[in-house]
């Protein structure tokens, strides 16, 4: 079935004035005409995950150290689950219904997403069904995660409704969870400012506000979800939040705070998060980091040296057009940054980022697949100690584990994803890994 621009419009606004709360997107069990659901959304029933056999060490920031095979004596500090780039889109979307300027957005290719505008037409069919397997299957694995954290581009085109249904599946999770911004959120195709692309069509695309305030609930919403005390999925912690003014895409929490003995020695280390906003406000799917965000992160950092830093971002640091030096360099002056997460690249890497200082110090990045593209993966990320001085980060990738038709929808757009020359499986030291890092002093 085809659904015009228009009509979607018209049916997304006729569900949200009339509050229904529905997922709205385009056909093949996700569309809506005239109040009644044109096909129910699939459905199957998740299986938990299972930890992998084995993990390939990676000694590369401390070369020599033992593996920590004393499984008994290890301390789980903390674990949480990432997805990323999911890139929700409107099934059958024309932009600008001049056929002429749709070719040439195409050309872009890579510069505005993987393949421009229209990707295979079943993995636009069932983006929303591979999203809500992943929910399903990370509920299920609840008891080995404190969390989930989304490391950006929820959506692909940038406009409302595509948001609307990737919350619909989001806020079915059972476990807290947090956003990132990435440029598809906020940038029209990944790398075009709004107003630019809203001169060629009638849609609204969300800015950088639009998109923040939609992570909070509506008036009177109760949420049995908060998120470590965020109702925002994180954004009512950045920085300077009062009321009418405002919000940053960036903020910091503590997930685990750190125990103390006598004389104040810290027995255990905490955990905090910061997540970072690398979206370039000019327009480009590089990435960028301001100086006032860098200079945010530097108090925050040396005021809790004591907690483990765990940096979360969209963009990894190559994929920083500028302030990429900088970054770096302010990570690496931190002895307790263990790692930078992020996604953006659609692809399982895991690389080492050594301290110049040598002395076993330095952080680990490491990269998750997408869910749009092969081979649609999520990450499970669990912080050890390890009792002798040293920490590990134990991580291993995953795919849906849900039957029924959901499963087979989930598994059509897999199939149909394995079939484009893009693969970001990544080697195997790239999913499966056990990350040493030596513990702050």
């Amino acid at each position: 079935m085809h659904i015009d621009r228009r009509q979607f419009l018209k049916w997304s606004a006729l569900f949200l004035l009339n509050g229904t709360g529905l997922t709205l997107a385009g056909c093949g069990g996700k569309g809506f005409m005239a109040g009644a659901l044109l096909q129910p959304p699939a459905q199957g029933k998740a299986k938990p995950l299972q930890r992998p056999a084995r993990f390939d060490l990676r000694d590369d920031l401390c070369v020599g150290l033992s593996s920590p095979s004393r499984a008994g004596m290890q301390d789980r500090l903390i674990g949480f689950g990432q997805i990323t780039d999911v890139h929700i889109t409107l099934e059958q979307f024309k932009l600008t219904g001049h056929p002429k300027l749709e070719v040439l957005l195409d050309s872009f290719g890579q510069s505005i997403g993987f393949g421009g505008l229209d990707r295979p037409e079943i993995q636009e069919k069932f983006d929303l069904d591979v999203l809500r397997s992943m929910v399903k299957t990370l509920n299920a694995s609840d008891e080995m995660l404190d969390f989930v954290i989304h490391t950006g581009d929820s959506v692909d085109i940038g406009t409302t409704p595509e948001m609307i249904g990737f919350l619909s599946e989001m806020n079915n999770l059972s476990i807290p969870w947090f956003q990132t911004i990435g440029n598809h959120d906020v940038l029209g195709l990944g790398n075009i400012p709004p107003r630019m692309l809203e001169a060629f069509t009638d849609l609204k695309f969300m800015d950088q506000q639009e998109f923040i305030r939609k992570h909070f609930p509506e008036e009177g919403e109760v949420r049995l979800q908060e998120a470590f005390g965020s109702r925002a999925k994180g954004f009512d912690f950045s920085p300077g939040v009062r009321e009418g003014l405002l919000f940053e895409g960036y903020y910091a929490f503590t997930a685990l705070p750190p125990v103390a003995g006598s004389g104040k020695q810290i027995i255990r280390p905490g955990v905090r998060f910061y997540v970072l906003e690398t979206v370039s406000p000019r327009g480009s799917a590089g990435g960028s980091v301001g100086s006032g965000q860098l200079q945010w992160l530097r108090g925050e950092l040396e005021k809790y040296p004591s907690h483990l830093a765990i940096i979360v971002s969209h963009h990894p640091l190559e994929a920083l057009d500028d302030s990429r030096s900088e970054l770096q360099r302010l990570l690496l002056s931190q002895p307790h940054v263990i790692a930078l997460v992020a996604g953006h690249s659609h692809l399982n890497d895991i690389r080492a980022v050594p301290s110049p200082a040598g002395q076993g110090r330095g952080f680990w990045q490491i990269q998750t697949s997408s869910l749009i593209d092969f081979p649609q993966q999520g990450r499970i990320i669990e912080i050890l100690g390890n009792g002798d001085g040293t920490g590990s980060i134990q991580t291993f990738v995953f795919n849906q584990q849900v039957g029924g038709q959901l499963g087979k929808n989930a598994r059509a757009s897999l199939a149909s994803a394995a079939m484009e020359p893009f693969d970001g499986s990544g080697s195997e030291k790239d999913r499966n890994a056990m990350l040493m890092f030596r513990m702050p002093s």
